[in-house]
């Protein structure tokens, strides 16, 4: 492949961007056509003049900007990120040694074209790959990467059903419109770039390597990825770590050749996540955000300088104009809030390859150990928390650091909370979206040391985010600040009430626009998981009564959007209303999970809420929508009454079951599951109807899906189908799921999938009639295994770290122990499950210590004179029990702090 860079001059450039600007046809045309990669090779190309490389920049930011997915997917083949990330080191080390004032302009406007860029591109992926709590999820296609779904073989690896109707990205494959392969738009993007590299060490890279090999080199460890690839020596002008990434990125392009374009779009987007908070590249962004804060700063009140120490903080010769530098910390704050808590391809089960961290190669790289999504969010946080002006890559002269400066001070949290009491709203709001993210994700300790923190202009954190909060002529930069002080509710630094903020946040349901749809997102994080303020907002503020006006105003205007069958695209104006209809059921749902009173209040002000909005959204085009329609109805299913009156006449299984037809596994299918559970417990009128064989046969396929959520609700859904539920109906479920899959997901790694499969075993040994004990255990423990099951309680209970498991483990003992004498002899002759049943007593969770007691009494003091059985078994269990300490822990529990288990302890002493 040849890159045309030389055609394209300053002039032409400038005729590209301004014929792009606003038309949606000729971005995509642009991306389609192949000339994409020349472009972005401008940005690294030696003979492209600064202006030359400006444009481009612009030209990228500009596609990127909204972009569609096969846009987006054709601008991350060009591997735009990483050069744009490598133009961005450029300026630091060309900031570092600026002298003329002019050239130090113009390098200003570089800097502001590079990170307007990247913004752009980095808004747009986070549109795909994630949810947003500030946005929803609405209509965007970013829903079909939010899978992550567990798979071997690398051609299927990562493949992503539903695809969207609007614009299907099969026309792409893994290759773009024009041809080219992602490792031929790579290979030719290097060769402009090092050109003293022979072409031929780049194009002949791969072509030893058969398919079959790629294929195993895709499946090697993470361990064994990670080392720097062997390669010819880099030239001398070329920077080796650079020249590794770039071999990374062919790596990379080569591995994903084998893939469709879904997968290939997806691995990108996390592949950029990765590399954007990568340290060094990290660095650089907050280097820039400083550059730019320098600018406009006026640190003279900032806390913990001198005056003295005051003259060595300036960062950067780079000149920048007071607009620019709003512009360039706006668009860092929306580059960095945007993929902050979104996971890299460290954490990304579905990936083609292992991870590469690009900007992390070096000669002495070694591989990094293996972290969780949480582990990488606290580094990210960490790398904000230390930041200094000593470890910015643009600071002018490292010797003019005063060593006093080592103390904590300004930091890029500091010059982060300075934007946020900046003049410009827009600037405002950008940065404390970031700080909202960062509040989010970050501990109580953590919290505590923001807490402490001054602005640049003095002031401490909460007084500077509570004026803005209050006193703020931006409804948005209002919002947003009472948005901060939400994460904080529940903490035990928390400085303002969720009543404060309860007020401030109802006030602006009534904003109309994209204010009104932010604040019910903001609303639903405030009472998520806290009954009082559910309460609170229903009888006080009145907020399922707001909440169902919007609700009537939107779903009249896409009453035509809400038909699963009109084939007609979704017009863009609509999709503000489709996330505002999407945000107000979020909000419902969520009000409803505590109270039955919340949940009647809700029906009782829109009698027409589920028949004409909750079961049309559940049938929407819009994922947004399904999802929050699942949720609502899984929140109103809690109340019985409402079971079995509305759902039952609305049938609402039906439509539960509905969803889980349509649509292969995904998110969206983990929330109907959700749903349905409620609906298969003991009391509900639906139960009947869903244990029909064909329904039950669809549960169970989705019971031993790959995708977790998934599988964990199809699990939970059986667990409460054998619930109280006659032999015939058990076994007939079991059957259908399978007896050998149940045994083998009893000893998973995954604590919660084993659980799930414990308490499925639970239900099935607890009969809901005396006469079909004996045979509900013997069914169990046939189907699953004598010597297995009893072995894997055995570990499960001294394994002393999954409690959740634990108190299942307990309760099946005590089933068992409630069976004939064979079974209570299963028990007694294994001493660890005699001790177990006994330390029982003594554990922090009530709910083991209540089954301890109970299956104590089954195994050795309840009397079965009915069954006409000898007392052999019983005495020799006694005789264990107190070897090990029974009695007098069973009366030590008389003073138990909990009631149930009280009460248990005084029947049981009662009866013996």
């Amino acid at each position: 492949m040849v890159l045309r860079t030389g055609a394209w001059d300053a002039e032409a450039l400038r005729r590209l961007k301004n014929e792009i600007i606003g038309s949606r046809v000729s971005k995509v045309k642009l991306a389609n056509g192949g000339e994409l990669a020349g472009i972005t090779a401008l940005l690294v190309a030696p003979h492209a003049t600064r202006e030359e490389r400006i444009l481009a920049a612009n030209i990228l930011g500009s596609i990127a900007q909204n972009a569609t997915p096969t846009t987006l997917l054709a601008v991350l083949q060009c591997d735009a990120p990483f050069f744009l990330l490598i133009c961005l080191g450029s300026c630091a080390t060309e900031a570092r040694h600026m002298q003329d004032p002019a050239e130090a302009a113009v390098l200003g406007r570089y800097l502001e074209g590079i990170v307007r860029a990247l913004r752009a591109i980095m808004c747009s992926i986070s549109g795909q790959i994630s949810y947003s709590s500030r946005w929803g999820l609405g209509n965007e296609w970013g829903y079909v990467s939010m899978m992550d779904i567990k798979s071997e073989g690398l051609p299927d690896a990562i493949h992503l059903p539903e695809k969207l109707d609007e614009q299907p990205m099969e026309q792409d494959a893994p290759q773009n419109v024009a041809g080219s392969s992602v490792v031929k738009i790579r290979q030719a993007i290097a060769a402009a770039w090092m050109p003293s590299v022979p072409e031929s060490a780049w194009i002949h890279r791969h072509e030893d390597e058969s398919r079959g090999e790629r294929a195993t080199k895709a499946a090697k460890t993470r361990k064994d990825e990670d080392h720097a690839p062997s390669m010819a020596a880099p030239p001398p002008d070329a920077p080796y770590a650079e020249y590794v990434a770039m071999c990374a990125s062919l790596d990379e392009a080569e591995a994903l050749s084998d893939c469709d374009a879904y997968a290939t779009l997806t691995w990108l987007c996390r592949s950029t996540v990765s590399t954007l908070f990568d340290q060094k590249s990290l660095f650089l962004l907050l280097g820039t955000l400083m550059v730019a804060s320098d600018t406009l700063g006026d640190r003279s009140k900032l806390k913990s300088y001198s005056s003295s120490d005051l003259p060595t903080l300036a960062v950067s010769r780079i000149v920048l104009g007071r607009a620019q530098a709003f512009s360039i910390i706006g668009a860092v704050c929306e580059i960095l809030g945007a993929c902050f808590t979104i996971n890299g391809i460290e954490n990304y089960t579905s990936s083609p390859v292992g991870t590469r961290l690009r900007f992390s190669h070096c000669k002495t790289h070694q591989p990094t150990s293996k972290t969780s999504h949480a582990d990488d969010i606290a580094r990210r946080y960490h790398c904000f928390l230390r930041f200094a002006p000593w470890d910015n890559p643009f600071r002018a002269d490292e010797s003019t650091l005063s060593p006093t400066l080592e103390a904590p001070g300004y930091t890029a949290i500091v010059a982060l909370l300075g934007a946020a009491e900046s003049s410009s709203p827009r600037v405002q709001e950008a940065a404390l979206w970031l700080l909202h993210g960062l509040l989010t994700s970050c501990s109580d300790i953590g919290i505590a040391t923001v807490l402490e923190l001054y602005s640049t202009h003095g002031t401490k954190f909460v007084p500077a985010i509570k004026n803005l909060a209050t006193q703020s002529r931006s409804a948005s930069v209002r919002l947003v600040a009472y948005s901060c002080f939400v994460e904080l509710v529940g903490s035990t630094h928390a400085p303002v009430s969720g009543a404060w903020l309860m007020q401030g946040i109802v006030a602006m349901l009534e904003t109309p626009g994209d204010i009104q749809l932010q604040a019910c997102f903001a609303l639903a994080r405030l009472v998520r998981c806290r009954p009082e303020l559910q309460l609170l907002a229903a009888e006080k503020y009145s907020v399922c009564e707001r909440l169902s006006r919007i609700l009537d105003r939107t779903r009249s205007l896409l009453k035509s959007s809400l038909v699963a069958t009109d084939q007609r695209p979704l017009r863009r104006v609509d999709e503000s209303v489709v996330r505002l209809h999407e945000s107000c059921l979020t909000a419902l749902g969520i009000l409803a999970t505590q109270s039955d009173l919340v949940r009647r209040r809700i029906l009782a002000c829109s009698p027409w809420l589920l028949e004409s909005v909750v079961i049309p959204s559940l049938s929407s085009r819009a994922v947004g929508i399904q999802i929050a329609a699942c949720r609502l109805v899984r929140a109103l299913s809690r109340t019985i009454s409402i079971l079995r009156t509305i759902f039952m006449d609305a049938d609402m299984a039906e439509h539960m079951f509905a969803l889980l037809e349509s649509h292969p596994p995904g998110f969206l299918q983990a929330e109907a599951l959700g749903a349905l559970c409620n609906m298969l417990v003991k009391y509900s009128p639906l139960k009947k109807d869903a244990l029909q064989q064909d329904r039950i046969q669809i549960v169970t396929r989705h019971a031993h899906c790959l995708y977790g959520p998934v599988r964990f609700n199809a699990l939970w859904a059986i667990k409460n189908a054998v619930w109280d539920s006659d032999s015939a109906t058990k076994r007939r479920v079991i059957d259908t799921f399978g007896w050998r899959h149940l045994a083998s997901i009893t000893a998973s790694s995954d604590s919660c999938i084993q659980e799930q499969a414990l308490g499925i075993i639970r239900n099935l040994t607890a009969s809901h009639t005396e006469e079909a004990v004996c045979e509900d255990i013997e069914m169990t423990l046939s189907g699953i295994g004598e010597d297995h099951l009893l072995g894997v309680i055995e570990g499960v209970v001294w394994s002393l770290h999954n409690d959740p498991a634990t108190e299942q483990a307990a309760f099946i003992l005590s089933n068992i122990a409630a069976g004939s004498d064979r079974h209570r002899a299963l028990i007694t002759d294994r001493p660890n499950l005699v001790d177990a049943i006994c330390s029982f007593l003594q554990h922090r969770r009530e709910s083991v210590r209540e089954a301890g007691v109970q299956c104590g009494f089954n195994l050795g003091y309840c009397k079965a004179e009915s069954r006409h059985e000898d007392d052999t078994v019983q005495h020799r269990a006694v005789t264990r029990l107190c070897a090990f300490g029974f009695n007098d822990r069973l009366k030590a529990l008389e003073k138990d702090p909990d009631r149930n288990v009280r009460n248990r302890v005084r029947d049981v002493l009662t009866r013996i």
